[in-house]
């Protein structure tokens, strides 16, 4: 019995090897590639290099075991989902927020000591890192990060350097009273830019932009708001409309994300200064 079982578990091994995994990588373009963007020591580069590209980039080097099934299998998943979170063959195709979150990632993983990954470095010994190279590499990766933090901050900045908040200001240090339907027009706009974008591509971004301002235009509409709280509404609106307006004319990905993130701080500061009817 055992020997027929052999048998049958040993032709099934035999018949799943026809079922090869495909090795071919996709196309490098040199422009994208996060060394060559990036420019990093000689050192860092090559640590990132041995330690990360077989796994995370466009040049993957299948070692022999990628022939025998179902390991193969196994290692295609893991460079498919690797590629998926990040490629350094990808880098400058990503946006700044894209950037600065898999930066923390990665700091974060290497860290605790989670990449790369234990089965990788058994297999691979030069892709073991000392404690001089972590540290080395911990540096590089953190300050990149806070290079990528002041560019997007200073992105902010440019965005709000032409505001018309300056004008607005609370009831005798008291907030507006708003009606609900601009509360819930607010709350709208903050739920739409509060799901991430699928696929980080202008046209969908453009596409949430025309939303916000359907909501905008909603949120005009059905204002009942009189009086001087009514004009420190149009000092509030007034400034929201153009980011709006900039988001929906916006024509690369990385402004694109920029914008959002601005709108949806801007939304959040509404409640600094408007607040519902208070029920007697």
């Amino acid at each position: 019995m055992l020997k027929k079982i052999a048998l049958v578990l040993f032709a099934i091994f035999v018949i799943i090897q026809f079922f090869r995994i495909d090795k071919t990588n996709p196309e490098v373009i040199i422009e994208n590639d996060f060394i060559n963007v990036v420019n990093p020591p000689e050192e860092i580069a090559t640590i990132i290099k041995t330690s990360c590209y077989d796994c995370h980039s466009n040049t993957s080097k299948y070692p022999w075991y990628s022939n025998v099934a179902p390991i193969s299998w196994w290692l295609k998943d893991h460079i498919n989902e690797a590629r998926e979170e990040l490629n350094f063959s990808e880098w400058e195709t990503y946006n700044i927020a894209k950037k600065i979150n898999i930066l923390e990632e990665a700091i974060e993983e290497i860290e605790e000591g989670e990449m790369p990954l234990y089965p990788y470095k058994i297999s691979h010994s030069s892709a073991k890192l000392n404690v001089n190279q972590i540290k080395l590499l911990m540096d590089f990766l953190k300050n990149l990060k806070i290079n990528y933090e002041e560019e997007a901050q200073a992105y902010l900045d440019e965005l709000n350097k032409e505001e018309k908040k300056g004008n607005l200001r609370l009831n005798n240090g008291s907030k507006w009273i708003a009606n609900p339907e601009t509360i819930t027009g607010i709350n709208n706009m903050i739920a739409i830019l509060g799901n991430p974008v699928e696929e980080e591509r202008v046209i969908l971004y453009v596409a949430r932009g025309q939303q916000l301002m359907e909501e905008f235009k909603l949120l005009v509409a059905n204002c009942t708001m009189t009086g001087e709280a009514h004009d420190q509404l149009h000092n509030y609106i007034s400034p929201l409309k153009e980011k709006i307006e900039l988001l929906s004319n916006c024509e690369e990905t990385t402004a694109c994300d920029l914008t959002s993130l601005d709108i949806l701080r801007f939304l959040n500061d509404f409640n600094n200064y408007f607040e519902g009817e208070k029920n007697s």
